[in-house]
């Protein structure tokens, strides 16, 4: 295979260059778009090359000398592999520049999986977050690949994106099982096989334009391994991840064992870290070129920050939302807002090795084959520790440190177990190859192995089974434990919207009718005469309410008791001008909208701690964040006046709506126009994002000023019609303007890029509540054997639950208050988030677990056709009108109740 080593760093010295230092290697055109906060490098990250092969980039052979190269070494040539040298110390650490690096080891090295692991940080490899290995020549992982055309791939995913502008969002949608025969002509088909392009650069900008159109197949998450057995593979790593099935007696399938990737063009992994931000190892077996992008882990807290202010809906709900593995951002957007990223191409029999933290993201060039899994050095065990684990998916992997800090961190485990062991990650230092309580524990388990033997009798290892022995030559080979097989989802299954953010569903003659039980506030209505003094009383009621700002206010709706404050609500302390509080409205909400297509600016009226400064129009008393109505904080004074008050312009009104008062801004054609107002519809345009104005309503269609708001149709005569939005909810056309939404308590609450607002009409939480069961009634529920049958609902309750992740890495999400022994939670309520707690389990056993949340659970008792009576979830019991999902279908027992 040729090669083209582009530069790599390495302290200038007078000794002579080490002869196994590798180069880095990365594209030729993508750096010249990396911002970097090291000036004095930045001049070499402007020109770069990659390795070559089939599609991949045209190597560029011309590069400019690397002030951090030693003289001897030439940047671009090719390295013989030489004897490795032990870890340098952090003081040393090379690769300040965080570029991809590519080694060569020898045979012998290669056989020395863990040591070479510790030779590639020495030399900085750690620091790009990724890695490539090139084995050495004469090296197999299998004699012939013409045999598995027959494998199954039991769950293929159709992977749908939506978004725009180099931001976009996956959804991975199961579909049937094919062998591997099958998948690679569906592959190479007309429909999905790689495009013609010039080079790679071509390619990848085919990628970003059209990851939009005809949904790929990607066969992923598929459990094994096609290495022969005599070879090396990465399912005999021996490294410290064995501790969790040796220790634990838990396997995780794609964790510490293999997965294999069938994918084709376009099939992609979206930017996530690995689970427990372990290493891990992925070998490309054969076919096209495999494209990965990286992020430096000393950067992955600022692409996580870049993440949150796009896709605000997400990162509401979780704050690893990341690892649900379903968010794409183009290199065009990370250079944009200062992200350092490198990229590389890896080809057919090629190893990519992804370091503790190290953000990364990729896509297929064609049909290949991949295999991959986890492992981990000593270095790890801090990364486990800090790691941010998503909450709100069941099938996310956690694996308990304890055995990790009790064998390897004695010193410092009665401390972690207390919560106050401060750990401050070091993305710079290299991994220790071992230690004395690494040395202990392995010594440890000889013995223990030896003792087995002895007492048995045997000669030989004991029989174990089969997935403990694909762990590999391990210390604790015969220990004889009960091994969990536990299935890990490297791609989670998930929904994509069924509208686009533009999209206006026609109302139907039903939508049309109004609530009657909606109260219109006298005064303030356009219809009526001018009358500044109400606008300045419900200015004043407004901003009384939580969140205390008149744009925030979007996301919490009003109630008819908070419209009308009383006086002892008044007089209540409340956050006032000069304030400071965190800011509701996330900034993308202000970026996006008709033509405006460009994501959103650094708002620098936000300080480091997201907070804004609250400030009240001494004229209409509107209070509003700084950052929310566009003012320099600096420039406030206790006579502040808002824009339009400033302008004197006292009987003004929002064009896109029936009400008055609130923060206004301008138009483009001179009218005024509601914050909220101009969020909401999708159509209107801050022109100046961080102004907030003026706002350009002009694009907004005829048919979105057609709808009629199910709230003030019909009960108020404006000439204005202004502009309705939708109930966003599958099909829902229920309309209504922004504010009589906000009045009448409809919930809006952000949404992901390129969304803005998501809103549930009352209509649609009603349909909610018709799917709850009454007494009486014939269900479908699931039985204590986990199949499903008819039954009748006979008691209904509600019970709360609390979750709690235990040690060992299991969870629990239907724990009793009354189990958390070392809390009186039935006194004083739930512990706080994180908090470690003592909970005794029915079996009797007393564990130990960090507090998540706690659940309120809507329980009905159920008695079935044998006449025996179970209490179940809401989730747990179907209508018999109602959709069953597949997984009900296939274990429903069709029984009928005998009358």
């Amino acid at each position: 295979m040729e090669d083209v080593l582009g530069p790599h760093p390495a302290p200038a010295s007078s000794t002579p260059p080490d002869p196994a230092f590798p180069p880095t290697l990365s594209s030729n055109e993508a750096q010249n778009q990396i911002p970097t906060l090291e000036p004095a490098i930045a001049e070499n990250l402007n020109k770069v090359v990659i390795s070559e092969q089939n599609a991949a980039p045209h190597p560029n052979p011309a590069q400019p000398a690397d002030p951090n190269v030693a003289p001897e070494l030439v940047p671009g040539a090719e390295v013989p592999p030489g004897p490795l040298l032990p870890p340098l110390p952090p003081a040393a650490a090379k690769n300040p520049s965080c570029k991809i690096m590519t080694f060569r080891p020898t045979m012998e090295e290669f056989k020395d999986f863990a040591k070479y692991i510790a030779y590639m940080e020495s030399q900085g490899a750690h620091r790009a977050g990724l890695a490539k290995v090139i084995p050495p020549a004469g090296w197999k992982p299998r004699k012939s690949y013409d045999t598995i055309e027959d494998m199954v791939i039991p769950a293929p995913i159709s992977q749908v994106v939506t978004g725009q502008s180099g931001l976009f969002t996956q959804y991975n949608i199961q579909k049937k099982s094919m062998t591997v025969g099958e998948y690679r002509k569906l592959a190479n088909s007309k429909k999905y096989c790689t495009p013609r392009h010039k080079d790679f650069d071509d390619l990848e900008r085919k990628y970003w334009k059209n990851l939009t159109f005809v949904s790929p197949l990607y066969g992923a998450d598929v459990s094994g391994s096609i290495y022969d057995e005599v070879e090396w593979n990465i399912g005999r790593l021996n490294t410290l991840l064995d501790m969790v099935e040796q220790e634990c007696g838990i396997v995780i399938e794609g964790v510490n064992t293999p997965y294999l990737y069938f994918g084709m063009w376009k099939t992609t992994f979206a930017w996530h870290t690995e689970d427990m931000d372990l290493y891990s190892i992925n070998y490309l077996h054969f076919g096209q070129p495999k494209s990965w992008y990286t992020v430096p882990p000393e950067h992955g807290k600022r692409l996580e920050r870049l993440a949150q202010g796009f896709f605000p809906g997400s990162s509401q709900g979780c704050d690893a939302f990341l690892r649900h593995k379903m968010t794409l951002i183009s290199p065009s957007i990370l250079k944009k807002y200062g992200i350092p990223f490198d990229r590389i191409t890896q080809n057919e029999g090629e190893f990519m090795i992804t370091f503790p933290y190290g953000y990364h993201a990729g896509f297929n060039h064609g049909f290949n084959c991949a295999e991959s899994t986890n492992f981990a050095t000593l270095r790890w065990v801090d990364y486990g520790k800090m790691a941010t684990l998503c909450s709100c998916r069941k099938d996310m992997v956690k694996i308990s440190m304890d055995v990790f800090v009790r064998c390897l961190q004695p010193e410092r485990y009665e401390l972690w177990k207390q919560g106050k062991d401060t750990t401050v990650l070091d993305h710079l230092k290299p991994t220790e190859l071992t230690s004395p309580e690494l040395e202990s524990w392995r010594e440890h388990r000889v013995a223990h192995r030896a003792n087995l033997l002895r007492r048995f009798g045997h000669a030989e290892d004991e029989a174990i089974p089969s997935s403990e022995a694909r762990g590999g030559e391990s210390p604790g080979r015969g220990r004889k434990i009960p091994t969990e097989i536990k299935k890990s989802r490297r791609h989670p299954l998930s929904k994509p919207p069924t509208r686009s953010p533009l999209s206006i569903v026609k109302q139907d003659p039903a939508s049309d009718k109004g609530d009657h039980d909606f109260q219109l506030p006298e005064h303030l209505w356009q219809n009526h005469s001018p009358n500044f003094l109400a606008e300045k009383a419900f200015n004043a009621a407004v901003a009384v309410l939580k969140p205390h700002c008149a744009v925030c206010s979007l996301f919490c709706p009003y109630t008819k008791k908070d419209v009308s404050a009383d006086n002892e609500t008044m007089g209540a302390s409340f956050p006032r001008h000069g304030s400071l509080t965190r800011p509701l409205v996330p900034e993308m909400c202000f970026s996006v909208g008709a033509g405006n297509t460009e994501p959103p600016p650094t708002n620098y009226h936000i300080g480091e701690d997201g907070t804004s400064l609250l400030i009240c129009c001494s004229s209409c008393q509107m209070q509003v964040h700084a950052s929310c109505y566009g003012v320099k904080p600096d420039s406030v004074g206790d006579s502040w006046m808002c824009s339009r008050c400033a302008a004197g312009a006292w009987t003004v009104e929002c064009c896109l709506c029936n009400l008055r008062g609130g923060a206004l801004k301008t138009t483009t054609d001179n009218r005024w126009v509601h914050v909220i107002c101009a969020i909401a519809v999708a159509e209107a345009r801050f022109i100046d994002a961080i102004e907030r104005g003026p706002v350009d309503v002009s694009a907004v269609p005829e048919t979105r000023k057609n709808l009629k708001c199910v709230f003030c149709h019909g009960k108020v005569a404006s000439q204005n019609r202004g502009a309705c939005i939708q109930c966003t909810y599958q099909n829902c056309a229920t309309s209504f303007h922004v504010t009589c939404a906000q009045i009448a308590g409809v919930v809006m609450t952000p949404a992901d890029w390129p969304y803005v607002v998501s809103v549930t009409c009352h209509r649609t939480h009603s349909v909610f509540l018709l799917n709850e069961p009454t007494l009486g009634q014939r269900v479908i529920g699931r039985n204590v054997d986990s199949w499903y049958y008819h039954c009748t609902v006979i008691g209904m309750a509600r019970q709360t639950f609390y979750e709690v992740n235990f040690d060992d890495g299991s969870y629990c999400d239907n724990l009793y208050p009354e189990n958390i022994i070392s809390h009186d939670c039935l006194r004083s309520g739930p512990p706080e988030v994180g908090e470690l707690v003592v909970v005794s389990t029915p079996e009797g056993k007393i564990l130990n677990a960090s507090f998540v949340k706690q659940h309120i659970h809507k329980l009905y008792q159920v008695e079935f056709q044998d006449q025996s009576q179970l209490m179940v979830k809401h989730s747990e019991i179907f209508q018999l009108n109602q959709e069953l999902p597949k997984r009900v279908r296939a274990r429903l027992v069709s029984v009928l109740l005998k009358l």
